[in-house]
């Protein structure tokens, strides 16, 4: 019973990630697009390595879904004070947390049916510097679902501590573009610890760092990056620990029985 409702909840997700699907990835692949041609072909005039390529390509494909977060926690928030559809989920004889997990799953595989092909994308854009060949394919499917989840997972936590669709405005500046700008995106986390001990240490709290050099050492090889195992454990540690607090946080906030 309650795995069939739970099927039932994701192919009515699915019927409505794919109806939107073509206009997103569209969207998804034009920001892929610039970001990868400037750091490309653009910044290796100011003196940059023509290597960064392949490093940014990955770096993308592991952080887009950082940034659906504002969308899926915006649409959370609004329908818990407007329309609130989550009710009627709730009131389905399935358990509340199940319920939570099965929004977590929908953002989690959006994002990879968005961020997945870019993979392929990316190897047209740096052609010569980015060998597929170099990919460990069984670690890939276990960091970028593992990384898929997290989002997710942040969403929930997110939606659990904003009480008001007003405060959206600040979420971008107080939560994304940290963990973004901190988490590996223009650096590896050994570069950092070269330049500062204490720097590289203290970003070790930050769940991208492990996202990135997860994504890395999977597609680019483990040379110059965090232990793929390292990755992988903490960033499933991160995942419990948003889960029980935001599932129970969401609980109390919407009288869950």
């Amino acid at each position: 019973m309650k795995s069939t409702i739970l099927a039932q909840l994701m192919r009515k997700d699915l019927l409505q990630i794919f109806r939107c699907y073509p206009a997103k990835f569209f969207d998804t692949c034009f920001l892929f697009f610039t970001n990868v041609v400037v750091f490309s072909y653009f910044m290796p005039a100011f003196g940059v390595s023509s290597d960064l390529g392949p490093f940014i390509v990955v770096g993308a494909i592991a952080s887009f879904g950082l940034f659906d977060i504002v969308g899926q926690v915006g649409e959370l928030i609004v329908d818990i004070q407007g329309d609130r559809a989550i009710y009627h989920r709730l009131a389905m004889p399935i358990p509340y947390w199940l319920v939570f997990f099965q929004l977590v799953l929908k953002w989690g595989l959006s994002t990879i049916l968005l961020c997945t092909p870019l993979i392929f994308v990316g190897k047209l854009l740096v052609w010569d510097r980015f060998f597929l060949s170099d990919i460990h394919f069984f670690k890939l499917l276990l960091i970028y679902p593992t990384a898929a989840l997290f989002f997710g997972f942040f969403s929930l936590w997110l939606t659990s501590i904003i009480e008001k669709a007003t405060s959206l405005s600040s979420l971008f500046l107080r939560f994304i573009n940290p963990l973004f700008m901190f988490g590996g995106y223009f650096f590896t986390w050994k570069s950092t610890l070269a330049i500062s001990p204490i720097l590289g240490y203290t970003l070790l709290a930050n769940p991208m760092i492990y996202v990135m050099e997860g994504m890395r050492s999977a597609i680019l090889g483990p040379e110059g990056y965090l232990p793929f195992w390292t990755s992988f454990f903490v960033l499933w540690g991160f995942n419990f620990l948003l889960a029980a607090i935001s599932i129970s946080r969401l609980k109390r906030r919407l009288d869950c029985v």
